[in-house]
């Protein structure tokens, strides 16, 4: 439930169904054997297997809108400059981090990592291309936001600007949320019914939360649990529906439980306080406008990037 966040790609992943045709489609991909070079970038090739499956991957994202060829050549395209950049930096994510992000992901479409793989697989893409993109676009964000961090700062001024050319006063006032995670560990590949019985666990856990001293007490006296450290969120962190969830869960209670990559998750609230002269909307302008300054100053990196690089295309 509280897994990462992840805010440095933007896309909203939805499964749909594509069907017959596209199912009949991703029979017909070619064997990396025969695959052909459309393009190299500074000598790495970029193969016609390579566009199939990045083009069904973008199929599912865009809930069924197929991309053009050209279009799916040029994000290729554009992947291989950031990851050789980021590279150049010691900047490019090791694969554990990848691996998480795309639990992340899976997660958040109601499916274990093996399952989303298996998904992909069956529309005509793959784990590895997902996974590269996801690897390029964490690199190209770390990249972007340490090179243009100072251009990109956001003051107090701006933000009143903002609030008011949109007329919003700003009144809703911010939480912060003080947040214990607890997780009743389930092996990767368990059956149904010993996620059942971790749940059952845990729902016996969160009828005696009285308090985080005393819940985290009997959590750590439980056999495969394991207890994170105290974490806080604001309001403006969280989802609505997060944010609905906490709010009506009281202080010292647990929320109920979840099932996660790692097992089943209790999450409970140990304390909230209101932050003063700051608001849900201030923030979310705040980060809006960084975020408008980060894109514009990405889309000249990248551009500079391609003058410099020799992209041959065939």
């Amino acid at each position: 439930m509280m897994s990462s966040l992840l805010a440095v790609w933007r896309t909203k992943v939805r499964i749909v169904c594509l069907g017959a045709a596209v199912m009949a489609g991703a029979c017909a991909l070619a064997s990396p054997a025969s695959a052909q070079v459309v393009a190299l970038v500074n000598g790495e090739p970029i193969t016609t297997l390579d566009v199939a499956h990045r083009t069904r991957l973008l199929t599912l994202i865009n809930q069924g809108r197929t991309p053009g060829r050209k279009d799916v050549v040029e994000e290729l395209v554009d992947e291989r400059l950031k990851l050789r950049e980021a590279a150049k930096f010691g900047a490019v994510p090791a694969d554990s981090e990848v691996d998480t992000a795309f639990a992340n992901v899976a997660g958040r479409a109601r499916m274990s990592a093996d399952q989303f793989s298996q998904m992909l697989n069956a529309q005509g893409s793959n784990a590895r291309s997902f996974k590269n993109r996801l690897r390029a676009d964490i690199a190209w964000n770390g990249l972007v936001r340490a090179r243009y961090k100072v251009v990109a700062q956001v003051g107090d001024k701006d933000v009143a600007v903002a609030l008011d050319a949109r007329k919003q006063s700003g009144a809703k006032q911010m939480t912060e949320y003080t947040l214990r995670q607890v997780v009743f560990v389930v092996p990767r590949g368990a059956s149904d019914a010993v996620i059942d019985t971790r749940r059952r666990e845990a729902e016996a856990l969160r009828s005696r939360f009285q308090g985080c001293d005393e819940g985290i007490a009997a959590a750590r006296g439980l056999r495969e649990v394991v207890v994170r450290a105290p974490i806080r969120k604001t309001s403006a962190d969280l989802t609505p529906a997060l944010r609905d969830l906490f709010n009506n869960t009281p202080d010292g209670k647990a929320a109920a439980p979840e099932r996660t990559e790692a097992g089943v998750e209790l999450v409970a609230v140990c304390s909230r306080r209101d932050l003063a002269g700051q608001t849900v909307a201030h923030n979310e302008i705040r980060q809006e406008l960084v975020s408008e300054r980060l894109q514009t100053q990405a889309q000249r990196y990248i551009a500079e990037l391609r003058r410099a690089a020799l992209i041959e295309y065939r």
